[in-house]
């Protein structure tokens, strides 16, 4: 029984363990041993359910320069929320260790293809099934896994796949292409392992055809003990794809590994193909559009709501439809509380601490589901979750439960017999910003390579910009960019001569708008593997401003010296020269905005020129 509620106030401490403890966790036996540090199979002193404890040591962090990428395995993991990628419950710190509390997975792909494979066909279709719908999930959040590969992917006791290991994945933004060479070279992209810049999605679809080949073959398309040998292979597309496959699997296969990937085939259209949508289970079909609160038609606001919802559903993001049942379980186990404090602090946000609470309902909800039909409870979760999101349910205020609100003190962490030290100090003094490294490939065997020690991790959920600044078009993209060239001249603007083909969708350039230079960027780039369109969109980025200088014999682009005194910004002293200058030019102002005014000049003119064709 647990000992009653302690509500006296105190500041968060780091716990510290023995060997056969930490924390509310009973350390049980060791799974794996890495460079980092161990993997140990734990159970939770209040719930019974089983854990992973991933152990990082935090010199061996420090020392091999690895913060950044344990930092964004956090954030990232504990971001995402999907019955196939593993789960994140907490992070606990001692003085030595960063500990990872994750959902147990006792397999691994890698293990299962080399004890069974060849896999037989609808086996190996199952375990991609549930590979993509998580892939296509994470880059619906804009995450980019970049490191797909069966030593990252997990199997629970049922063989259902739990994708892990998203320290070298990276946060699309949009207009932004990668640059980063990592992940391993025999499921690189050849425009990956070419240092090309590249779309985080189309190199995720490579990976995951290396990984159908390997399921349906059990060996690699491309192997070699030669690592440049190796990369030779991947950029002339050299493989063998043996004719006794299904031809409808062999078609998948070529649709997924091709060279240029504006030709590739995208994570919907995987999910639309013949071979692919064999057997689907709903759950894992992507989530239908829900119609907006504004834009729409205002007969498809009133219309019956996709999925009715239940008066009595309570919606948390983050821990999904609030189960009842587990709630009065919960309350059970904790000694002194009522079931409105549990509620409660489910519905806290605690930050990245989370509480104790929240983790003790996760971890109960998910051992009363071992043993039951995933696609029936992922089912449910999913209806929940459509139900939450329609506007058109009139939903109550307490319904869908935010991710925020008190910020009073939450009174069960003394029932839990430990406070954790707030887990962003640990990465405080880590960039959030990628930069140039180093590829980070390793040569790999002629055959599988020998599995590596379980990684995974969880992440700071950012808001993300629902609008973009840009144009789209139906055209050839090369069509488009001769446009775009052709408009940059008639504005008198420069731009950076690209040696490399790989960067033609990329222009950088500058202009002159009265005594200030504006430096942006203009990308082109693919949207279908988004929207499921055929057109190009056309963003512009911008990526600095200053004032020109105005001494005799300057060029058009030097920059105007600093002074001292000067502190007015650039931005309202712009306004203020076009406000002055505007009282005696008739010219029409189009924004007191540097940026915004010279890109709207331009999409103006290019679809001007768009409609004289």
């Amino acid at each position: 029984m647990a000992s009653p509620v302690d509500t006296s106030p105190g500041p968060p401490v780091v716990v510290k363990h023995d060997p056969e403890e930490l924390g509310m966790y009973i350390i049980v036996s060791d799974i794996a041993a890495g460079t980092f540090g161990t993997v140990k199979k734990a159970i939770h002193k209040v719930t019974g359910h089983r854990v992973a404890l991933k152990f990082l040591s935090k010199a061996a962090v420090a020392n091999n320069g690895m913060k950044t990428r344990v930092r964004r395995e956090f954030e990232y993991t504990r971001m995402l929320r999907h019955p196939h990628i593993i789960k994140l419950y907490e992070i606990i710190t001692t003085p030595e260790e960063i500990v990872f509390v994750l959902e147990y997975a006792e397999g691994e792909l890698f293990v299962y293809i080399r004890d069974h494979g060849p896999l037989d066909e609808d086996l190996a279709r199952r375990f991609f099934q549930q590979i993509i719908a998580g892939v296509e999930y994470t880059h619906r959040q804009k995450i980019i896994h970049r490191d797909l590969k069966p030593e990252n992917i997990l199997l629970d006791e049922y063989s259902n796949v739990k994708i892990g290991d998203f320290g070298l994945s990276k946060e699309a933004k949009d207009g932004e292409f990668l640059t980063t060479s990592c992940g391993s070279p025999n499921y690189a992209a050849p425009e990956v392992i070419r240092g090309d810049r590249y779309s985080g999605p189309d190199a995720d679809v490579w990976s995951s055809g290396v990984i159908l080949y390997v399921l349906l073959c059990n060996q690699l398309p491309f192997e070699d003990e030669n690592i440049t040998e190796l990369f030779e292979k991947i950029k002339t597309l050299k493989y063998d794809l043996p004719t006794h496959l299904n031809p409808l699997a062999q078609n998948l296969i070529r649709s997924m590994l091709v060279l240029d990937p504006f030709q590739r085939i995208t994570i919907p259209e995987i999910m639309k193909h013949p071979w692919f949508t064999v057997d689907l289970p709903r759950y894992l079909t992507p989530l239908p559009p829900i119609p907006g609160a504004v834009v729409g038609t205002l007969s498809s606001l009133v219309a019956p709501p996709v999925v009715p919802l239940d008066r009595d559903l309570e919606y948390v993001e983050g821990l999904g439809r609030i189960d009842d049942e587990v709630v009065d379980e919960l309350v059970e186990l904790l000694e002194g509380v009522d079931k409105e404090e549990v509620l409660h602090s489910l519905r806290r946000d605690d930050g990245s601490r989370g509480n104790q609470v929240k983790v003790a309902y996760m971890l109960l909800q998910d051992k009363r589901r071992v043993g039951k039909d995933l696609a029936i409870v992922s089912e449910l979760e999913r209806e929940a979750e459509l139900a939450s999101m329609d506007p058109r349910n009139a939903i109550s205020p307490n319904a869908v439960s935010p991710n925020g609100g008190d910020a009073d003190e939450n009174p069960f962490e003394a029932e839990f017999e430990e406070d954790i030290d707030d887990v962003d100090d640990e990465f405080i003094d880590l960039a959030e910003d990628e930069v140039d490294m180093p590829s980070r490939f390793s040569i790999l065997g002629s055959s599988l390579p020998a599995p590596e020690s379980m990684n995974t991790g969880r992440r700071r959920h950012k808001k993300r910009s629902k609008w973009q600044f840009g144009i789209r078009s139906s055209s050839p993209p090369l069509k488009v960019l001769k446009e775009i060239y052709a408009q940059l001249k008639a504005m008198d603007m420069e731009w950076k001569y690209r040696h490399d083909l790989s960067d033609i969708f990329c222009i950088e350039a500058r202009a002159r708008v009265r005594d200030f230079v504006i430096l942006m960027n203009i990308n082109l780039y693919d949207t279908k593997q988004h929207l499921g369109l055929e057109y190009y969109r056309l963003d512009f980025v911008h990526k600095k401003s200053y004032r020109a200088s105005t001494l005799p014999g300057a060029g058009k682009y030097d920059a105007a010296p600093r002074e001292g005194s000067e502190s007015e910004s650039i931005t309202r002293s712009y306004a203020r020269s076009v406000f002055t200058d505007g009282l005696n030019d008739k010219k029409t102002i189009l924004s007191p905005f540097i940026f915004m005014e010279l890109a709207a000049e331009l999409i103006l003119n290019l679809a001007a020129s768009n409609a004289n064709d």
